[in-house]
């Protein structure tokens, strides 16, 4: 974990798209959810925690440089919906709403957590770092509603994952009396900073378009790439994986999981894709990147005789930056 400016992180993590929500504030970023809806209209969020209304650190300020300031932080949540951040202050007890609240939403959505400074960035000197004195987060869980009612009358179903449990269990700030075990660094990025996404996402196609070699389009990855050093081009690695353990991946029927699956691979720009496959994207500079990906080689003769249904699979892609190229 690390104190930045949040003008840094709304430039770094957000493509300087929506609103800057805590312009000239220092920020922690304390973890993010990714969720992908597949095709379920999802209207509200919620944290339900018993997270701190107030989070002090100590340390040194432009008012006193040699003395530990107390300096006040206020946990908040930005979710990233298309082109849209909207912010939530969480200091409205156990259930906190995250906004929008009651808006349809269907596809990706990201939810990050941050603590924002009660002082502007100004106040905190660069390469110093900051003690954590008190403020948790506690126990927690993300959940949603797919109903048209108001946030506070609502049903909320806690966000899981593959294991079915609640998510993530990631370095947030720990509950009761854990604390970091070091202090917190002020310092901004120095390394190129991905941000990744799936966007346009397809949620259905017909199937006869990617039979054999034929391709359908169904999403574009995205890169927005920033901190880029002039003259010194970035890269990654996109990992591709889903629970296949063939050399195709699985569409299987949303209804009857026993049923003989639909084996297809992907086509990420041009390269074929199997399922555990990476593969490189090199040359970036400070702009935004996207490849399209498409289905392909689902084997026409396998699936005349399939039970008629909507099939779908899940795919997960893990981005990995590469040394600078």
């Amino acid at each position: 974990m690390k104190l930045e400016s949040y003008n840094s992180i709304y430039v770094n993590k957000y493509g300087g798209t929506g609103t800057n929500h805590y312009q000239n504030m220092m920020a922690m970023h304390m973890g993010r959810f990714t969720i992908d809806t597949q095709g379920q209209t999802i209207r509200s969020f919620a944290l339900l925690s018993n997270i701190s209304n107030e989070f002090v650190f100590r340390g040194p300020t432009t008012w006193n440089p040699n003395k530990n300031d107390k300096l006040g932080f206020h946990g908040v949540a930005i979710l990233r919906y298309g082109s849209q951040l909207y912010n939530s202050n969480l200091n409205q007890g156990n259930v906190n709403p995250i906004n929008p609240t009651n808006s349809p939403m269907n596809g990706l959505i990201t939810i990050d957590f941050f603590l924002i400074s009660h002082n502007p960035d100004t106040v905190f000197i660069p390469e110093r770092t900051y003690t954590h004195q008190s403020g948790t987060v506690g126990n927690f869980v993300v959940s949603y509603s797919t109903e048209n009612e108001d946030f506070w009358n609502t049903d909320f179903t806690p966000v899981t994952g593959a294991d079915g449990e609640p998510v993530p269990q990631q370095p947030y700030l720990g509950s009761g009396t854990v604390t970091p075990d070091v202090a917190v660094p002020y310092e901004d990025p120095t390394d190129p900073v991905f941000d990744f996404s799936i966007v346009e996402i397809q949620q259905q196609f017909d199937l006869d378009k990617a039979y054999n070699t034929a391709a359908a389009y169904v999403a574009k990855a995205q890169v927005v790439v920033t901190n880029v050093q002039a003259g010194n081009p970035a890269g990654v690695t996109l990992t591709f994986s889903s629970d296949s353990t063939t050399d195709f991946f699985e569409m299987r029927h949303t209804e009857e999981q026993n049923l003989e699956p639909i084996g297809y691979k992907l086509l990420f720009d041009s390269t074929i894709i199997e399922p555990g496959d990476s593969v490189d994207w090199v040359g970036f500079s400070n702009a935004t990147y996207t490849k399209n990906i498409y289905v392909t080689q689902v084997q026409e003769h396998a699936v005349e005789n399939l039970v008629a249904g909507t099939y779908s699979d899940t795919i997960t892609v893990q981005l990995t930056p590469k040394d600078t190229l």
